[in-house]
């Protein structure tokens, strides 16, 4: 029989993507350690060929499919590259992409197999730092880095200020969704304050 990726209709392009489906569906099914290569190329289903020709080992397979978790946010022209417009409004429609962002339905349970996982396997949370938060905060940091150019920042160092308002608008939002218990905050008021913090009245 020829191998699944090679039958005739087949078409190569769907390829990468399907491969990346198969290893989230089972990554979040078997988690990390319980899903090998070889089972990804059966629900795939690809030739094993195919599938280390586009991804070396299971690390560079997991990194694929946290990219494709983020890649709809952090590869999205989300933030103003320049202080045009209220800084207010593009703080609270960027706040509302973070949300659609977790509201995706693997976002949460990845993170919550890398926070489960990485004690064992570190190369988790690196790929999960290195495509998806470093990204985004690199992101905000920068448009905090045009508003501190003109006086309208509220600290002088604009990455921590990057990290300090995700983690005003996290904390109260976000972990509860992760560790799966209601968020006790009203949204708008959560968003406000962050806001507050961040920005000099002028």
């Amino acid at each position: 029989m020829a191998p699944a990726d090679a039958r005739p209709g087949r078409d190569r392009r769907t390829t990468v993507p399907r491969i990346r489906a198969a290893a989230r569906r089972l990554f979040l099914e078997r988690g990390y350690e319980g899903t090998s290569m070889d089972a990804v190329a059966a629900a795939a289903p690809v030739s094993k060929r195919t599938l280390y020709q586009h991804f070396p080992g299971k690390a560079e397979l997991f990194a694929a499919v946290i990219d494709d978790a983020w890649s709809h946010f952090t590869r999205a022209p989300i933030l103003p590259g320049d202080t045009a417009g209220d800084p207010r409004a593009v703080l609270r429609a960027y706040v509302g992409r973070l949300t659609e962002h977790w509201e995706r339905p693997d976002v949460v349970p990845l993170l919550r197999l890398v926070i489960a996982e990485a004690p064992r396997f570190p190369e988790l949370s690196q790929a999960y730092f290195a495509v998806g938060k470093e990204p985004a905060l690199k992101g905000l940091g920068a448009y905090f880095a045009t508003l501190a150019a003109e006086g309208r920042l509220a600290t002088s160092d604009p990455q921590l200020a990057a990290a300090q308002f995700l983690g005003a608008i996290k904390e109260p939002l976000f972990w509860p969704r992760v560790l799966g218990v209601p968020v006790a905050f009203d949204v708008s008021t959560a968003v406000e304050r962050a806001i507050d913090g961040v920005l000099k009245d002028r």
